[in-house]
């Protein structure tokens, strides 16, 4: 399901589930140099996100700690974004018509047609015009951001991407780097991008059929019937194995892509399924399934690429943006801090 409002309301991804909000007898959540948020308001901007996330989500993560955790982190961005709306409309920023329609055409281009756009705003209990409104408010707080912080990031040095690329690469080795803390995390989020694009990788599908631990004699029975018969039709080798997978594959989002799985490198499947796939060569497959907990696996590998090397001028500029994203959130932060310092903010509910 496309969701307007997620695309406007930048919300990181954590697990939750569905919101319920009663909306009758509105009351006032916060209160932002006298502009109120109601309860009503809120609920049409979190509504979807939660409802996004909960797609995501196994049931057994759907806590309501986790559920409360975002709501708050909704609330928090939503006054943010009030604020900077608020300044932005102090320091007179002006947004062209014509920018407004662009943005307005480039949502329109994630539905079918008109009539989905449509339904969809209705579904978020909003109008046109609100929905046009709030694309403006939105196009008027990123400019004044814009402007704001301009002149405001430092760019940073080679001395210090250098030292940036040896802390990754200890990291990698599974040394002890030698770091700030608010460093660390994304020294750790490097280095596993960088192994990961230079080991060895695999493109792979796979066949699936479910058969959980726990299941009964009498299912266990039924899936080795099914295991069977796609063995028999591998063996016939009249259909590709992504046209099996499309057939007979008993999970939904595997069926939808003929089973295709992507890129994988050692360490994104349990043991015993990569310890089977590493030793295919390309367009080769298992013939026997192998048995996890969850069901029988078959794999095909698709394509294989080698691992490779690299030294620091191969990631040097990547590494230098790396830095200035950095940098350039540290400076936000403190600006945002600066402006929320001088506001009157009242926030009457948290979870």
């Amino acid at each position: 399901m496309k969701k307007i409002l997620v695309g406007l309301f930048c919300i990181c991804a954590i697990a939750c589930f569905s919101i319920a909000e009663e909306t009758a007898g509105d009351k006032t959540l916060a209160v932002v140099n006298g502009e109120p948020l109601m309860n009503s308001e809120f609920v049409k901007i979190a509504s979807p996100i939660i409802e996004q996330q909960m797609q995501m989500t196994p049931v057994a993560e759907q806590t309501e700690e986790r559920l409360n955790n975002l709501k708050n982190q909704i609330l928090n961005q939503k006054i943010d974004q009030m604020l900077l709306i608020q300044e932005a409309k102090k320091a007179k920023i002006k947004i062209q018509k014509r920018e407004v329609n662009d943005a307005v055409n480039q949502i329109k281009k994630r539905f079918a047609n008109d009539a989905d756009f449509t339904s969809e705003l209705k579904k978020e209990g909003i109008t046109y015009a609100q929905f046009e409104k709030r694309i403006e408010e939105q196009l008027m707080s990123m400019k004044y951001v814009e402007q704001s912080m301009k002149n405001k990031v430092q760019q940073p040095t080679e001395k210090e991407c250098k030292a940036f690329y040896d802390n990754v690469r200890k990291q990698m080795r599974g040394e002890k780097v030698d770091a700030a803390d608010d460093q660390k995390d994304l020294i750790n989020n490097v280095a596993v991008l960088l192994k990961r694009m230079s080991s060895e990788q695999l493109r792979v599908r796979q066949i699936f059929i479910k058969s959980p631990k726990g299941s009964s004699a009498e299912e266990q029975k039924a899936a080795s019937a099914r295991v069977a018969n796609v063995k028999k039709e591998l063996a016939k080798n009249t259909l590709s194995f992504a046209d099996l997978s499309e057939k007979y594959s008993e999970d939904e989002a595997l069926r939808q892509r003929k089973g295709d799985m992507g890129i994988i490198v050692k360490g994104d499947l349990a043991k015993p399924l990569e310890d089977a796939v590493f030793k295919l060569h390309v367009g080769e497959w298992t013939k026997e399934p192998i048995k996890s907990d969850y069901g029988y696996h078959f794999f095909r590998v698709e394509e294989r690429k080698a691992s490779t090397s690299f030294v620091y001028d191969d990631v040097k500029k990547d590494l230098m943006e790396v830095l200035y994203q950095q940098n350039t959130k540290k400076a936000y932060d403190k600006w945002l801090e600066s402006i929320k310092s001088k506001a009157t903010i009242k926030i009457n509910q948290t979870w």
